[in-house]
């Protein structure tokens, strides 16, 4: 069985800004990776992630919300860590979220929903590189192996099961108001944790 194919195609079924939503949702759970690293390492804008995503949730309740995604791009584009840069495993979820926040924008301004398809995607993939990363020292002698143990560890199975989840929430909401964008972040809230399994502070949001 491929959860995560179906949850994939389910997604594709839902109507642009159901998409959307979903897409918002899941960066909720990712960006808070790409606030604690620029804490860590004193690089980028930790408040800025949080300060696009807010104006996404803006253009999803007000649909001709004048807000220049392009300019937020660029300021986006320059607090991107490179990877080469930094000896942490935190710079790969950290660039992940702004990927994935990148994307989020180009789904708006191209009006593309398979960009928000593959924020669900780099998500998933972000997931899949922790549980490697934490599985190096596991005895494991070829790709197949490892593929089942990122398939079956509980923090993947969380995430599809999260995605699942939100589908069939997003799937029920034909306008995003107030109401149900606040009852999607009490959703995050309510789970308590990143996509990575890291603890959310209450008062993220």
């Amino acid at each position: 069985m491929n959860s995560k194919a179906n949850n994939f195609q389910r997604m594709r079924d839902l109507s642009f800004y159901q998409q959307g939503a979903v897409a918002a949702t899941l960066l909720e759970r990712m960006i808070p990776s790409y606030q604690l690293f620029a804490e860590v390492t004193a690089f980028g804008d930790a408040a800025l992630p949080r300060h696009v995503l807010d104006l996404v949730w803006e253009w999803l309740q007000v649909k001709r919300a004048k807000i220049n995604f392009d300019r937020l791009q660029e300021e986006l584009e320059l607090v991107t860590p490179e990877v080469s840069h930094f000896d942490i495993f935190g710079v790969y979820p950290a660039l992940d979220a702004i990927t994935a926040l990148d994307m989020m924008l180009n789904g708006i301004t191209q009006q593309d929903s398979t960009e928000f398809i593959n924020v669900a995607k780099i998500s998933q993939a972000s997931v899949a590189r922790l549980i490697e990363h934490e599985s190096a020292d596991l005895d494991i002698t070829s790709e197949a192996e490892l593929k089942k143990v990122v398939r079956e560890h509980e923090l993947m199975c969380y995430e599809m099961d999260c995605l699942a989840e939100l589908i069939d929430i997003c799937s029920e909401i034909n306008e995003f108001g107030r109401a149900e964008v606040q009852k999607l972040k009490a959703w995050v809230a309510e789970q308590g944790v990143t996509n990575l399994g890291m603890e959310l502070n209450p008062g993220a949001n």
